[in-house]
């Protein structure tokens, strides 16, 4: 394989980066800025994780839910308590949503419904509709539909496509046919129904 003229090799590019202090100080303030904003989560989460300790769930970090495949039904209530406080950083609140995105989160239903229809902000929504998809039984479909025509709810309204076409039966498949060529939930549509 030959070079054109003038490119250079990806082991020269490295030891040149290297070399280079103007590029070093640029990642090296990245990397300051990253941990800063590591430490500033890592605080956010403290309340939560005392509260998940006091229910004996053994965490350092909420994160730690995420890293396991054991269920973790005592945490759901802590999870769900601090969701509603609200007050954390987006990147909190979409996580513990994310963590309450499993089936046994459905009794929180009409309170993650209440967070989603009014959130306090994009972590909020996201992490809400996140857990209101992945809970979602047949009994909640209407609200599911109901979710798809919130305009205002943006994009988060994409995670309600899956769960109509899973818990709905026949009326699901038929509203996410009628979806596929929506300008904002068409591909996902799309893509569901081929799968």
């Amino acid at each position: 394989m030959t070079r054109s003229k003038g490119s250079i090799g990806a082991t020269d590019l490295m030891a040149e980066l290297q070399n280079d202090p103007e590029y070093q100080r640029k990642m090296q303030a990245a990397e300051a800025e990253r941990q800063i904003r590591a430490q500033q989560l890592s605080l956010a989460e403290q309340p939560i994780v005392a509260d998940l300790r006091e229910a004996a769930v053994k965490v350092d970090s909420v994160w730690d839910l995420g890293n396991t495949a054991k269920p973790y039904p005592a945490a759901l209530p802590v999870l769900m308590e601090h969701m509603e406080r609200g007050g954390y950083p987006d990147r909190v609140m979409e996580s513990l949503g994310t963590l309450l995105a499993v089936k046994p989160s459905v009794v929180f239903w009409d309170r993650l419904k209440a967070l989603y229809l009014a959130p306090r902000g994009a972590g909020e929504e996201n992490g809400a509709a996140e857990a209101l998809a992945a809970c979602a039984t047949a009994a909640q479909l209407d609200d599911l539909i109901g979710f798809l025509s919130l305009s205002e709810r943006g994009q988060s309204r994409i995670y309600f496509i899956r769960p109509i076409l899973k818990v709905g039966g026949k009326r699901g498949r038929e509203i996410v046919q009628s979806l596929k060529s929506d300008p904002t939930f068409g591909k996902e549509a799309r893509a569901l129904l081929k799968s």
